[in-house]
């Protein structure tokens, strides 16, 4: 007989089997979507950039009048490193989401100050795209719905958007939907972030609402150690189309090429992914 090996997570400080896990079904989060949570990848046991991950959920809570208490670093390490070795997830690839809602004590439709909020760390194993993907790149499909909306600029739990645009480019037969703003400009992938190369320049499309990603700010830092700047640039589809190299970044699957657009093929001419894509983000993670 097969022996369901239990797994665990923390709810507010408290590590339990998930099915003892308990969350009130008055939560905000299960209400009106009313949190934020980070995705970090974890490297035999190691999460990677964690003070960029808390640096940015700290400040999303804050802008929505949730209160979290940012214990010091070493607290979350060691509540990482107990979650994943409970979970046995110490040997390979693993993917923590933190998850932070206002909790349960504002029934009104409004953005109340919340000093108790509901925290919840999970772990899970990853498997990353398979070593094809990472060489010939994902297929992306233009989602026709176009965003503009503060709430881009925070990963929240109001997540319905990108799910269905990620459900649209699948059934396309893509692997990932590309978001435009309103005026038609590109903003960024369902779940990734957008580069491209031309003539030499790298360049990532310019969008007043966005996820700013954690991947996307350490690709940034060490292109300009390596003294490539990084400039911003109102972008069309037709400039991805034209570049000699466009990839994505996120912080799970780290960098990763873009092989076409709605079905056009685009062009590879240069190194930048390559040496991007084969780079050990995990040993220089701390470095950067």
């Amino acid at each position: 007989m097969t022996r369901t090996v239990e797994e665990y997570i923390y709810v507010n400080n408290t590590l339990v089997p998930i099915s003892e896990a308990r969350i009130s079904p008055l939560d905000r989060g299960f209400l009106y979507g009313d949190g934020l949570f980070e995705t970090i990848r974890v490297n035999r046991g190691r999460p990677l950039f964690l003070k960029d991950h808390l640096e940015r959920i700290e400040s999303s809570c804050s802008a929505f009048n949730i209160c979290l208490d940012v214990d010091p670093i070493e607290d979350w390490y060691e509540k990482i490193e107990r979650v994943i070795a409970a979970n046995n997830l110490g040997d390979g690839l693993a993917a923590v989401k933190i998850l932070v809602t206002r909790g349960t004590d504002f029934p009104e439709p409004r953005l109340p100050k919340s000093q108790k909020p509901t925290v919840i760390i999970y772990a899970r194993s990853y498997n990353p795209p398979s070593s094809e993907k990472y060489n010939k790149g994902l297929k992306l499909i233009t989602f026709p719905h176009r965003r503009h909306t503060k709430l881009a600029d925070y990963k929240s739990l109001n997540y319905l958007f990108y799910l269905a645009a990620k459900e649209w480019a699948v059934g396309k037969g893509g692997d990932e939907a590309l978001i435009l703003n309103g005026d038609g400009t590109v903003s960024e992938g369902s779940t990734t972030n957008i580069f491209y190369v031309k003539d030499g320049k790298v360049y990532k499309p310019i969008s007043a609402h966005y996820l700013r990603g954690i991947m996307e700010k350490q690709v940034i830092k060490f292109l300009e150690t390596a003294g490539v700047e990084v400039k911003e640039k109102e972008t069309y589809i037709e400039d991805l189309l034209e570049a000699d190299e466009l990839f994505l970044t996120n912080s799970l699957i780290e960098v990763i090429p873009a092989y076409s657009i709605d079905g056009k093929v685009l062009s590879r001419k240069g190194n930048t992914i390559r040496e991007l894509v084969e780079m050990d983000w995990g040993r220089i993670a701390n470095c950067l």
